[in-house]
């Protein structure tokens, strides 16, 4: 069994992790990882008074099991990238530049 994380351990796994959904081309897969991320680590960012608290074989295995899904989501994103898509209109957002009141302005 290999030792108990720090806290400081956990805060570089999710901050790697967060860096890992950005690399998403892909805007919904991007948003959805990210959401995933700030959930899963939620509890374990909550303190270090809770992260203390927690049994280390529960930290150990959230430890490993994130790593494990750190390299997953690292080789997903770089294949994502490689076969990227047409961005959604939503990546796309056109600057209102004259008021008219119709949202016509903003039309292409």
């Amino acid at each position: 069994m290999s030792a108990t994380p720090s806290p400081a351990q956990i805060r570089t796994l999710y901050q790697n992790t967060l860096a890992a959904s950005k690399r998403f081309s892909s805007y919904n897969f991007g948003q959805y990882f990210l959401r995933r991320t700030q959930q899963t680590f939620e509890p374990y960012l909550q303190s270090d008074d809770k992260l203390q608290a927690a049994k280390s074989e529960e930290l150990v295995a959230f430890y490993q099991q994130q790593t494990a899904a750190l390299e997953v989501l690292r080789r997903s994103g770089e294949v994502n990238r490689m076969y990227e898509g047409p961005q959604l209109v939503i990546e796309h957002a056109l600057p209102i530049t004259a008021g008219g009141g119709d949202g016509a302005e903003a039309s292409p």
